[in-house]
């Protein structure tokens, strides 16, 4: 019994120490940025499914927006830093010959991600991060796409009480492209992981345009899975492995 005891005492320490992953592979909330980081020194691997509500208005196939997925690799080097790379499928003629009558997802946007933080959570001071995605990267022929280019500055502060633990998150965020300005200017959340079960976590956040909801859990130490109602409509999902380097 008191080996049981231990075992969920330390399952419990830990989730309270990773953070669940945003559809880019990085810390944040569902498509709101936050100031939370993982531990340093480990890996995600990992998918997130994107509905169309959630894919950038200009990409498009014969004019039309459509679902599709993202797959990332993110990393935390140092305790201070979080780095990303992420590809966003996206539907094209097969071997990008316009002729071909097979279409599919044959194409990928490319890009990279990167996280600052310059101040660490306090007793009395929230944590503070500085970030962006899209920093760099490509689609496949146009290295000008930059669907997903984003800036922002995040704080995050949680709270300890005897129900569980609530975090309250607020961000400025710019995306660079006027066709994503929708997701423009102030956004943040509300996260709550109940006490009787810490690795899971409740999410209700404002992402510009409108009000997301969703829940994340950490099974195992080592995965990591997120399900989301983005408007409280279209369903998002995701799963990720968390793999420690030391």
């Amino acid at each position: 019994m008191r080996k049981l005891l231990a075992s969920v005492l330390l399952v419990a320490t830990l989730a309270l120490r990773l953070q669940a992953q945003q559809y880019t592979g990085m810390a944040g909330l569902l498509h709101v940025p936050s100031a939370e980081m993982d531990t340093i020194e480990t890996l995600h691997l990992g998918m997130h499914y994107l509905p169309q509500d959630m894919m950038p208005d200009k990409m498009l196939f014969e004019g039309e927006k459509y679902a599709s997925t993202n797959w990332y690799l993110s990393a935390m080097p140092l305790k201070w830093l979080e780095v990303g790379y992420c590809f966003t499928l996206m539907k094209f003629h097969k071997n990008l010959d316009v002729r071909s009558e097979d279409v599919g997802f044959y194409s990928k946007d490319r890009y990279f991600s990167l996280r600052v933080r310059p101040l660490r959570e306090g007793r009395y001071w929230p944590s503070v991060v500085v970030g962006g995605n899209d920093v760099w990267g490509q689609r496949d022929g146009d290295s000008d796409s930059f669907y997903f280019r984003n800036f922002y500055v995040a704080a995050s502060k949680h709270f300890h009480l005897s129900f569980g633990l609530v975090g309250a998150h607020l961000a400025y965020r710019k995306w660079i492209k006027s066709y994503n300005r929708r997701w423009n200017g102030v956004v943040g959340g509300i996260t709550f992981r109940p006490r009787f079960y810490p690795p899971l976590r409740v999410v209700a956040e404002y992402d510009g345009e409108g009000v997301n909801i969703g829940a994340d859990c950490v099974l195992f130490r080592y995965v990591q899975l997120q399900a989301s109602l983005i408007k409280c409509r279209y369903p998002s999902a995701g799963a990720a492995i968390r793999i420690e380097l030391r």
